[in-house]
């Protein structure tokens, strides 16, 4: 159930990345745009077939590559949005977030003039939104992290371990 929720959600990033990072039609590279959208197309095929996992999809993981050298010398949107759509099956699919998120800041090294170059801060805090969200699924550990007390000394989810724990996040500005 899980892996087709996973699966359909990034069918449907997928689509919604195209829709919404697209560029103009004046500004984009029509090559690279439609052999990306070939590219995507494979991925989805392996993903159908079930191949999930970073040696299954190496042959597109490469692919991916190929595009971005072949269109080096471009620094177009279309161009950066290979790098990107590389991140997302990194993200979504392998579930390799610091991949992605490497990839991601590549984008903004090497394409900072594009629309998504610009956007690739957004873009990490959603991969860094997308691994918290992951982190706190039912049936995985808390994830661990330390805080002071109110009387400074600091305090963690882990020193509590065996114990029942309420965690109840608050602002001091929030009222009681």
């Amino acid at each position: 159930f899980m892996k087709r929720i996973a699966k359909t959600f990034f069918t449907a990033a997928l689509l919604f990345l195209f829709q919404l990072l697209s560029p103009s039609p004046a500004a984009e590279t029509p090559d690279a745009t439609t052999e990306l959208r070939t590219l995507v197309d494979r991925v989805r095929d392996r993903l159908r077939e079930g191949k999930r996992t970073e040696q299954d999809l190496r042959p597109e993981l490469k692919a991916f590559e190929d595009l971005l050298t072949k269109h080096a010398d471009e620094k177009t949107d279309a161009t950066a949005q290979i790098l990107l759509m590389k991140a997302h099956v990194y993200l979504e699919v392998l579930e390799n977030t610091p991949k992605a998120t490497d990839l991601v800041r590549q984008l903004k090294r090497d394409f900072p003039e594009t629309s998504l170059g610009r956007d690739a801060d957004k873009i990490l805090a959603a991969f860094q939104q997308e691994e918290i969200r992951r982190s706190l699924a039912v049936g995985k550990p808390f994830p661990d992290f330390t805080e002071k007390d109110l009387e400074g000394n600091p305090l963690s989810p882990a020193a509590l371990k065996g114990k029942v724990v309420l965690i109840d996040f608050w602002a001091t500005w929030c009222a009681p």
